[in-house]
């Protein structure tokens, strides 16, 4: 796990220029000729680059497809799963074919408070890199797992996208939102993924 946290406070575009490059789009299907064409059952989501060859991300994105690959551009790199908390929708993803950016620093969850800027930076609808801003709206605890309840957006395709706090520190994974209702999004705490 990265330990430098950033103590600086940031702009919205400093952070997007620093941690945005942490951010890859991940694809999961049957093959890695379906998930480089028109394959049914297709997944898109985002990963998080926590060293030079290893991501974070949903395990949701793969349930039932056993071909990974993160993407740079139109490359295509396999992607083979480390470590899985299904239940726990955690994934730690390796490709060793790629150097990848790494995050900076992530903060623990413990540091966390209600009312911080939070930043989305994700894939979401296939639009890659998208930066949201909102705040930190909830710390909550479900089955286990320690969630960060934002503002910030999270839609389809956000799964396994980052969430971070002002000073570009990585908080959390993006990975769900409450249907009809508006700005209930939630991130698993990034510090879980090593719990």
């Amino acid at each position: 796990m990265p330990k430098s946290v950033s103590t600086a406070t940031l702009s919205p575009a400093e952070i997007f220029r620093n941690a945005g490059v942490s951010v890859y789009v991940v694809i999961a299907g049957a093959s890695l000729q379906a998930i480089s064409g028109d394959g049914d059952d297709v997944a898109q989501g985002s990963a998080v680059a926590i060293s030079d060859h290893e991501v974070i991300t949903n395990c949701h994105i793969f349930n039932g497809r056993p071909v990974a690959a993160l993407v740079q551009g139109e490359v295509y790199r396999n992607l083979s799963i480390l470590r899985a908390d299904v239940e726990g929708d955690r994934c730690i993803l390796r490709s060793p074919e790629l150097t990848l950016q790494p995050v900076r620093g992530i903060r623990p969850y413990e540091e966390l408070a209600v009312g911080e800027r939070a930043y989305s930076i994700g894939a979401p609808s296939g639009l890659e890199k998208t930066l949201g801003e909102g705040l930190i709206s909830g710390l909550r605890s479900h089955d286990g797992l320690r969630l960060i309840q934002t503002s910030a957006p999270i839609s389809s395709g956000s799964s396994g996208g980052a969430l971070f706090d002002d000073r570009g520190n990585l908080i959390g994974i993006t990975t769900f939102l409450l249907r009809n209702s508006q700005n209930l999004n939630f991130a698993i705490a990034a510090s879980d993924f090593w719990r």
